[in-house]
């Protein structure tokens, strides 16, 4: 669905991702782990359009994204959601939902689109006329995740749904990332909880200094010492490497 390959992005002239490259098939989740500053936000802001790349190609469904605004690759049917949420605290949970379908061509597309969100979401229905800033974590992060959905789209991008959430809000954020995913949607997942992303991901990248560092499954990465030394803290397997 989504191919990235030799990426070269960053900001003004300070190039971050160094010839990244990465797939996402269709209807399976995807991970990008890495240190702070590797590229992960960067490559996801880079294949939203946020930032225009340097060099490289990113395509969607072998359609070419280089050069599309925002709006036009969610179109395309691509969704993002940022670490923040970009929620708008002072306006309801139904507001911020009918701000998400903004691109839908009429009211009544956009009514059936929150009706089929309200169905996946229905804690969100019955908190719908209450401002989001007085939401829960988990319950804003679900809002995030919820009006990114009301266009509809075929892969999500999301960076960091865990950060800033205690546990149970954890555990709930990604008991609904697989339940979107068990749907046929297909996710980019930007995450600095490891074994989180590790439980539910069908295939893990990589990023260290804005270059691929590894490529693989959950299982493959958990048999690299290198990368489970440095990832999941196996001390242990540290000891067997050295």
């Amino acid at each position: 669905m989504l191919e990235v390959g030799e990426l070269r992005s960053g900001y003004g002239r300070l190039e971050i991702l160094q010839g990244v490259t990465l797939q996402v098939a269709p209807g399976t989740i995807v991970g990008v782990i890495g240190p702070n500053g590797a590229g992960k936000s960067t490559l996801l802001k880079t294949v939203f359009g946020y930032l225009s790349p340097f060099g490289g190609r990113i395509t969607l469904e072998d359609q070419s994204l280089i050069g599309l605004r925002p709006d036009q690759i969610l179109r395309l049917g691509t969704g993002f959601v940022a670490q923040a949420g970009g929620l708008f605290a002072d306006m309801t949970v139904h507001e911020n939902l009918q701000l998400g379908g903004y691109g839908l061509p009429s009211r009544h597309e956009v009514a059936r689109a929150l009706d089929a969100v309200y169905e996946q979401f229905p804690r969100l229905r019955e908190r719908r006329r209450q401002a989001a800033g007085s939401l829960s974590g988990g319950e804003q992060r679900a809002l995030a995740l919820a009006r990114a959905l009301v266009m509809r789209p075929k892969l999500l991008l999301l960076d960091e749904p865990s950060a800033a959430l205690a546990p149970q809000f954890i555990d709930e954020v990604y008991a609904t990332i697989q339940a979107l995913n068990r749907s046929g949607l297909a996710l980019l997942i930007v995450e600095q909880n490891v074994e989180m992303i590790l439980s539910v991901a069908h295939r893990v990248f990589v990023l260290d200094l804005g270059r691929n560092a590894f490529d693989g499954t959950p299982a493959e990465l958990r048999q690299t010492d290198r990368i489970r030394r440095l990832y999941l803290g196996d001390r242990q397997g540290a000891s067997r490497a050295d």
